[in-house]
């Protein structure tokens, strides 16, 4: 199964648990900061991963996981003081993130298959350290304006990689190996 086929056959379901996840960050291992909020999702389920996840307010901080087959995670934090760190493991992984508020953090990571990470994050102290080691790879950034930096670390097989910083102190590394 393609990713393009993972991605059609949960795309009715999308909307389902993007609101569900909202509900569900007070409930799964989640604690609320002051006017901010924490998930540690592990998707640990070796078939079916999915998640799609927002966070909304200040001092969002969002942690990832999936090891098994079919990967796919989605994250919009939208506030100030976002933070997502995610990993992928084997098999279909896909990543796709956005955030947009004051003080962006990501650092994503994946491993194994079909991957793929988009990331966008818009205003201010971006920073997004994006690794990737195996086989179909690609890495599409994009950040928009104020201390933007990316490093993006590939490894093996196809290797793609697009990244467009706007404005501000941009500063983009790449390294690809095969």
């Amino acid at each position: 199964m393609q990713v393009q086929d993972i991605l059609r056959a949960c795309g009715y379901a999308l909307a389902m648990v993007s609101a569900a996840s909202a509900a569900a960050a007070d409930l799964d291992s989640a604690s609320d900061l002051a006017a901010g909020n924490e998930l540690d999702l592990n998707s640990a389920n070796p078939v079916g991963n999915l998640a799609v996840v927002y966070q909304q307010g200040e001092f969002n901080f969002l942690r990832a996981s999936q090891f098994g087959l079919l990967n796919y995670f989605s994250a919009l934090q939208s506030g100030r003081q976002n933070v997502l760190i995610a990993k992928q493991a084997g098999s279909e992984n896909v990543i796709v993130s956005r955030q947009r508020g004051q003080s962006n953090l990501a650092v994503l990571s994946q491993y194994g298959y079909e991957n793929l990470i988009l990331l966008e994050q818009v205003g201010y102290a971006h920073r997004a350290d994006i690794s990737q080691v195996g086989i179909q790879n690609s890495a599409k950034v994009e950040q928009v304006g104020a201390i933007n930096t990316v490093d993006i670390y590939q490894s093996g097989n196809d290797l793609h990689t697009n990244v467009k910083q706007v404005g501000t102190a941009i500063s983009t590394s790449v390294k690809q190996y095969d």
